[in-house]
């Protein structure tokens, strides 16, 4: 294969759209993680009127057009191969719950850069470890075999001050390993820097 055809391959691994989930656990619902949809506009906005989780996001909804475009935006960043972000979902005799949570994983396109996971979760669904089961699915994932962000370094960043966000990063493998300082206006606060060792990257591989 030549290194072309290689990097054409890889772009359209890239491109595409995954949905990862959960394995069952002595009977508790599972989660999925899934693309973000235009039908899931309502419950943006209504997550994002939290006073809690608006204290540390840089983006605010507030407006089902404005969850509209974040969530094209979301779509133009699979089809760059520079984001990979999912809706935060929960299985259940009715089928998927509307989405608990946000996880992505950014990139730039060099092929080496660090991959960096955020997350957040909704008000209703805090305490029930939803942020670190999605972690944990999303760390597999991108260190397994079929992901276009496998051999890439696996961080995580978040505001200092954020506790919650720093546990959840701990409990799964990525130690504090720095702090970024602010950088207005994308990141007005300075950030605790986590990154995945290699051994972390290794044993979420072979657990997946």
């Amino acid at each position: 294969m030549s290194t072309r055809q290689a990097a054409e391959q890889s772009t359209a691994r890239f491109t595409e759209q995954v949905t990862l989930r959960e394995a069952p656990d002595h009977g508790a619902a599972a989660l999925i993680l899934r693309p973000w949809t235009d039908s899931d506009a309502d419950a943006l906005v209504r997550h994002h009127a939290d006073a809690l989780l608006r204290s540390w996001l840089v983006t605010h909804l507030d407006t089902v057009d404005e969850a509209r475009r974040w969530v094209a935006a979301q779509r133009r960043g699979w089809t760059a191969g520079t984001r990979a972000a999912f809706a935060v979902v929960e299985t259940g005799p009715a089928g998927p719950s509307a989405p608990l949570g946000h996880i992505a994983l950014t990139t730039t396109a060099a092929d080496a850069a660090p991959v960096r996971a955020g997350y957040w979760t909704a008000a209703e669904a805090r305490g029930r470890r939803i942020a670190s089961r999605a972690l944990t699915l999303v760390s597999r994932w991108a260190a397994s075999d079929g992901s276009p962000f496998a051999g890439r370094p696996l961080q995580l960043v978040h505001a200092v001050g954020n506790e919650g966000s720093c546990r959840t990063a701990l409990g799964c493998g990525y130690p504090l390993t720095g702090t970024l300082p602010a950088d207005p206006p994308a990141r007005p606060r300075a950030q605790h820097l986590h990154t995945a060792p290699d051994h972390t990257v290794s044993r979420v591989t072979r657990e997946a």
